[in-house]
């Protein structure tokens, strides 16, 4: 700063235009590097492979003529404050007031930026991820991550601001240590929940419209993975609120990962004595001309058990959508069940034929 309170044409610059010439100056200098980036910058990365660094240069260059600004401004305030004479306590209070508005924004402008540069690098390495691996991206755990950066951003951000006020940073990071610590003993179970959600996102044993069986037996559509709950719709159209803790701890069947092929099967009981071969026929005939039963691996019937009244049969098939395995089920079962009426196969039902005799000492 010494460097321009020097003589130019034979006057001593004021500290008032030496703060205009910092202020000023940083200002162009921020301009400058503006026109750097738009130009010369964006030429050099649009030879990378990566388009991390394009979309980075992108949010840098909106936004460095206004660091450009706020760090001119801090430093004319600086150097006015070190110029301003003792006599003048007042204006170097006023000016030091200034300062710390100013270095509060430029903090604040700086936070923001690597806030905008810290959630498109996670949203761009999760695409990527996903692009790679053939996945869909995690819709669930970028908000996550991208909440849990914001979060220390600011942390940091506001540890830096106290520290420039004069303020113990230590004893804060103590206080936040024994208040987290109270805060995790009062929670256990949110906090449990909050690390089951986190598990469920990373580990992704489902997926938002995937259909699962609770290890309580309901079954349904993920409808939403949240922080601290997995919410699924049931066949009653009814919202079930499952805590994320007791899905991770629990067994459940995914109906739709890794594929969405499920198995149908219709179980039906025949008479003794009826011709078994014609009614398998019948049965594997229907499987084979429905439109939603897949040829590979071809649908087959079974005798699976002999009954107290029927012989029982079991059509096993495969469908492509677990959607459509109730109605395609259906429409099985009516079929085969007029065939069976049209072909004289009984399906019959449980009987119980009861002997009534007289006592041994009855008279006659």
């Amino acid at each position: 700063m010494e460097a321009l309170q020097t003589y130019i044409g034979g006057m001593r610059l004021s500290p008032v235009v030496t703060a205009l010439l910092l202020f000023f100056g940083t200002a162009a200098l921020g301009w400058i590097t503006q026109w750097v980036l738009n130009t010369l910058g964006r030429r050099l990365i649009a030879k990378t492979r990566s388009d991390l660094d394009d979309i980075i240069v992108e949010i840098v260059v909106d936004r460095i003529k206004w660091i450009a600004v706020v760090a001119g401004a801090y430093l004319a305030s600086e150097e006015l404050a070190l110029t301003a004479g003792a006599a003048n306590a007042a204006v170097r209070q006023w000016l030091g007031y200034g300062q710390g508005v100013i270095f509060v924004c430029f903090v604040a402008v700086i936070a923001a930026v690597l806030i905008r540069v810290a959630d498109s690098s996670v949203k761009h390495t999760m695409e990527s991820h996903a692009r790679k691996s053939s996945q869909k991206l995690n819709e669930a755990l970028l908000p996550l991550l991208n909440r849990v950066i914001n979060i220390l951003i600011f942390l940091i951000a506001l540890i830096i601001i106290l520290h420039h006020f004069g303020q113990d940073v230590s004893s804060l990071v103590v206080s936040l240590g024994v208040g987290s610590l109270a805060i995790a003993l009062a929670a256990q179970e949110t906090i449990a929940n909050m690390i089951g959600g986190f598990v469920i996102m990373t580990d992704r044993p489902f997926r938002v419209g995937d259909r699962i069986k609770l290890p309580s037996g309901e079954i349904g559509d993920v409808q939403e993975i949240g922080i601290r709950s997995t919410k699924i719709l049931d066949f009653d159209n009814n919202l079930i609120v499952s805590p994320n803790a007791e899905l991770i701890k629990g067994r459940l069947v995914n109906y739709s990962y890794p594929v969405e092929q499920i198995r149908i099967a219709v179980e039906v009981g025949v008479a003794y004595g009826a011709d078994l071969q014609r009614a398998k026929s019948i049965m594997t005939k229907f499987a084979m001309e429905h439109p939603d039963v897949l040829k590979d691996p071809a649908p087959a019937v079974f005798l699976v058990g002999f009954g107290d009244s029927s012989l029982n049969l079991l059509l096993n098939g495969r469908t492509n959508d677990y959607r459509l395995k109730f109605l395609v089920e259906t429409t099985l079962r009516e079929q085969i069940y007029y065939a069976f009426l049209k072909e004289d196969i009984e399906i019959p039902f449980p009987q119980r034929v009861v002997h009534l005799s007289p006592p041994p000492h009855a008279p006659h």
